[in-house]
């Protein structure tokens, strides 16, 4: 797993912490831009959300959060956010 460039998206809130967000980076095998329905993580807060058809972040619907659980690239992302946290904290 790797990450990808970082991408420019319509600035929204994330729905979780409220701060702004403008940008994505994909996290897997292939780089690519974020298109609608694509799931995000916050990387302030950790709250997994989904891009809507304007590229804005929406709640996940249930199905959406079915299909996630246990996904290794979420699981990962919330690894190196808690890692990045506890450096953090120790500092």
């Amino acid at each position: 797993m790797r990450l990808g460039k970082d991408r420019h998206t319509p600035r929204s809130r994330c729905l979780g912490c409220g701060r702004k967000i403008d940008g994505a980076t994909y996290v897997g095998e292939e780089d690519q831009a974020p298109d609608p329905g694509d799931v995000t993580v916050c990387i302030y807060c950790g709250h997994i959300q989904a891009f809507d058809d304007d590229l804005k972040l929406r709640e996940l619907t249930p199905v959406e959060q079915l299909d996630i659980a246990g996904d290794p690239r979420i699981l990962a992302i919330q690894r190196a956010r808690a890692i990045a946290e506890k450096m953090e904290k120790d500092e």
